[in-house]
């Protein structure tokens, strides 16, 4: 995670991804949902990589990986723009890119550090 405020980052449509890996450890990270976003996500964890899920924030399932490629996807139409990012990235034809991305305790750590700075303006306010 790089040193983008806070709020910036939290004012972001954000989707959960669950990595899950062959040795059996689980990964959760945080980033902003696009199709771009996910390929890139898909590509760039599917090393050593059994499984991965991806929520929104109350946990509504978006899709479901098995490696690199994925398995369901309920909203078709927004499963053919993620294609369309993800089909050049496994063919070889275009290398997936960093994205910006939250670790879970990082996800946290920045929730309680924008939670204590509102605290802090309305204490000023008083």
């Amino acid at each position: 995670m790089n040193n983008q405020p806070l709020s910036e980052f939290l004012e972001k449509e954000l989707i959960i991804g669950y990595v899950n890996s062959c040795d059996g450890t689980r990964q959760t990270f945080y980033f902003e949902k696009s199709s771009a976003n996910i390929a890139n996500f898909i590509m760039l964890h599917q090393e050593n990589t059994d499984h991965i899920i991806l929520t929104d924030l109350a946990d509504h399932f978006i899709l479901d990986t098995f490696g690199e490629f994925i398995n369901r996807c309920p909203d078709q139409t927004f499963l053919q723009e993620v294609l369309k990012e993800l089909v050049p990235m496994q063919a070889g034809e275009k290398n997936p890119i960093e994205i910006e991305e939250a670790s879970e305790n990082e996800y946290h750590r920045l929730l309680f550090e924008e939670d204590q700075r509102i605290t802090e303006m309305e204490i000023r306010m008083l």
